[in-house]
């Protein structure tokens, strides 16, 4: 399993790192050619490898999408981020309330947010085009944020509704007798008490932003607004570019969520420890 989901990336950092002929070479002589950080140097600097700049070179081979992935790459944080922030800010809250509050059509809407998930991406582009469209946003990342929070809002709610269930009503009782609110028994009880959880359906949602694409090429603008996945789709569509650029291209997409995996890893754990066994 290590090998089928690390060794693409693994692959594709050794394939930015030496030339192309190196790539092609049979039998395999990757290193043989030595490594070049050129591919690098080019999407973030647009200085041309230096294979390139001999006279005669094939020049079709850059692509100027590959440009355009570090500008890409900070719309996709900013976006993926704000979701993520988003999805606790009103996930957690939301949650709490289906979980430990009764009021009048709580079973009805939990039930109408759960099936909201169902009903396929493919027949909500239309719609969201037209409410862009009339809000005058289409095109930015604000639009962005904003279909991409209400597609993970319900798996937030719905994951979070779970371990908040779980707590022991007798800490509920304790804090109303101390007087505490529910706003102040949700901060200062139950959120402590759910952080890893938190943290894990945050990068949850932040994941399912960082990667969605159809949205984000229906809805997306200019390269100023443009996400990640659709600068990489481009790209992999140019059957001219190098393989080294785009191998280049496709290591630096991936990178800032490997390294936010590593950074909550320990919190994304003890979220799924504490879900599965029960309080």
């Amino acid at each position: 399993m290590f090998v089928f989901s690390a060794g693409p990336v693994i692959l594709s950092f050794i394939g930015s790192i030496v030339p192309d002929q190196a790539i092609f070479s049979y039998p395999p002589d990757w290193f043989g050619f030595g490594v070049t950080l050129d591919n690098y140097r080019y999407i973030f600097t647009g200085e041309l490898p230096s294979v390139y700049q001999v006279e005669g070179a094939n020049r079709s081979m850059i692509s100027d999408a590959a440009r355009q992935v570090p500008r890409a790459l900070l719309n996709s944080m900013v976006v993926s981020g704000s979701v993520a922030l988003i999805n606790l800010l009103l996930g957690g809250p939301a949650a709490y309330a289906y979980a430990r509050m009764r009021f009048r059509g709580r079973r009805g809407t939990f039930m109408a947010l759960i099936m909201a998930p169902l009903v396929p991406s493919v027949a909500l582009i239309v719609p969201y085009y037209l409410l862009m469209q009339q809000f005058g946003l289409l095109g930015t990342k604000l639009s962005m944020v904003l279909i991409h929070s209400i597609m993970t809002l319900p798996f937030t709610t719905l994951i979070l509704s779970v371990f908040f269930g779980r707590i022991p009503d007798e800490l509920e009782d304790a804090a109303k007798v101390d007087g505490c609110t529910p706003m102040q028994s949700f901060l200062k009880i139950f959120v402590p008490l759910v952080r890893p959880s938190l943290l894990a359906t945050g990068l949850f949602a932040f994941m399912l932003s960082y990667a969605e694409f159809m949205f984000a090429h229906a809805l997306g603008g200019s390269s100023d607004s443009r996400l990640l996945p659709v600068v990489m789709a481009a790209l992999a569509r140019n059957t001219d570019v190098s393989w080294g650029l785009l191998n280049a291209s496709i290591f630096i997409a991936v990178v800032p969520s490997l390294l936010l995996v590593i950074v909550v890893w320990r919190f994304v754990v003890e979220g799924l420890l504490a879900g599965s066994v029960k309080g």
